[in-house]
């Protein structure tokens, strides 16, 4: 059996479902093949975002919680950022991903579940299709002038046609979605330190009516610590969580992937394009990936509809999705990347200390670096309030966020 259709999405998270609906928008026959029995399911993020992107997104607001306080611990310091009205919040994975999912639908995509991609079908160089297999076991053939892969960690399509190997330096995070009746639902954890996330670190993240996710990723191969063992640890020995943590149990039990080596060197070729985690397209600061991968999703579809448009599917056009992304994330996502590589070995006396760097910010300030907009004025007030950093090795890495600040964007089409 074979199947012919415009543009061919190989997943259905949040890249691929926002791949889907952009580029059914413009008219083009758009399908997802999506592995997994149902959209949004199994879960493999925690999901905190932010408001702001939410709303751009068109994201309704019953579909995220906000949070107004944020308490970041460490070994031996405790700081905490009060937000009225909130900037944080924690998504309804599987909410939002169907809600996704029915936009795509509604701007004429055809979505089909349990359908694993099993091959790349590559003429001449050109990536043409794939083959599947479906619900019912019967092998299929999808021929598509475009292939957009967003299937996340495991980039099936981009291994396949040889843009890069597997990820090799990656987070690994493992996650209890608990009813916990006395959890404040406004206040946001975030926790450092070798006892509870040795090179990375754990999260609290309220999502409401009692539910909370808690959970901790560590860097591979930075280190070889088995995230799945901290869970308990960080709820019952952790004095500020014990007690908000009393008579909780948890309904849910979450783990995921999520690459950690900054963006790939390219994301296009002969009618293919990588999006979302199959991209590298996720923060690094602190492995945040669904509006990054909406965004980079919607310019994917974009693109791919445009070029089926105007009949040029090369990867010389295909390469426009590149400049787009490029030109909108590339240095902040880069800087994220620094500061990963700078604080993943980080001793718990360095948390410690950079916990005591933060108070020192406004609420406004902690929640750009957070949210990784960085801009030379956040670097400047971060050195105004921390005139010590001048005398130590601090000041030296705030020049090379500057530098990077400062550098051009290469926006250049191939």
């Amino acid at each position: 059996m074979s199947d012919d259709y415009n543009v061919l999405v190989v997943g259905g998270g949040p890249a691929g479902l926002a791949a889907a609906e952009a580029a059914a928008k413009r008219g083009v026959r758009t399908l997802v093949l999506e592995r997994q029995n149902e959209i949004g399911y199994p879960i493999h993020t925690s999901g905190g975002s932010w408001i702001k992107d939410m709303q751009a997104l068109g994201i309704p607001e019953h579909l995220y919680h906000p949070v107004k306080t944020v308490y970041f611990l460490t070994p031996h310091r405790e700081v905490s950022f009060q937000y009225n009205p909130a900037v944080a919040c924690v998504v309804d994975i599987r909410g939002l991903y169907q809600h996704l999912a029915a936009r795509a639908v509604a701007a004429g995509a055809e979505l089909r579940v349990r359908h694993t991609v099993e091959q790349a079908l590559l003429e001449q160089g050109r990536v043409i299709g794939v083959t599947a297999k479906t619900h019912v076991s019967e092998r299929i053939t999808v021929h598509a002038d475009v292939t957009i892969d967003a299937s996340g960690f495991s980039r099936h399509i981009g291994v396949r046609a040889d843009m890069g190997g597997a990820f090799h330096r990656y987070g690994f995070g493992a996650e209890y979605d608990l009813y916990a009746p006395n959890y404040p639902q406004d206040e946001l954890f975030l926790i450092m330190g070798s006892a509870f996330a040795p090179q990375g670190y754990a999260w609290a993240f309220p999502r409401g009516n009692g539910r909370v996710r808690l959970g901790v990723g560590v860097i591979h191969p930075d280190n070889d610590e088995d995230a799945r063992v901290y869970l308990d640890r960080i709820m019952h020995d952790i004095p500020q969580l014990a007690e908000r943590f009393k008579g909780a149990s948890p309904l849910e039990y979450h783990t995921g992937l999520f690459p950690s080596e900054g963006a790939l060197p390219g994301f296009s070729r002969d009618g293919l394009l990588l999006a979302g985690d199959a991209g590298g397209h996720g923060s690094t600061l602190v492995g945040e990936g669904i509006r990054f991968a909406i965004y980079s999703g919607q310019m994917a579809g974009e693109t791919a509809a445009e070029a089926v448009k105007v009949g040029d599917t090369s990867g010389a056009y295909l390469a426009r999705f590149d400049q787009r992304w490029h030109a909108r994330f590339a240095r902040d996502m880069d800087i994220a990347y620094m500061i990963n590589k700078h604080i993943t070995a980080y001793s718990d006396a360095q948390w410690d200390s950079s916990l005591d760097l933060l108070k020192r910010l406004t609420p406004a300030q902690a929640a750009q670096a957070l949210r990784g907009d960085f801009t030379a004025s956040l670097v400047m007030g971060i050195l105004a309030r921390n005139p010590s950093l001048i005398a130590t090795g601090g000041k030296r890495f705030l020049d090379k966020m500057l530098e990077r600040i400062n550098k051009p964007v290469a926006v250049s089409i191939k």
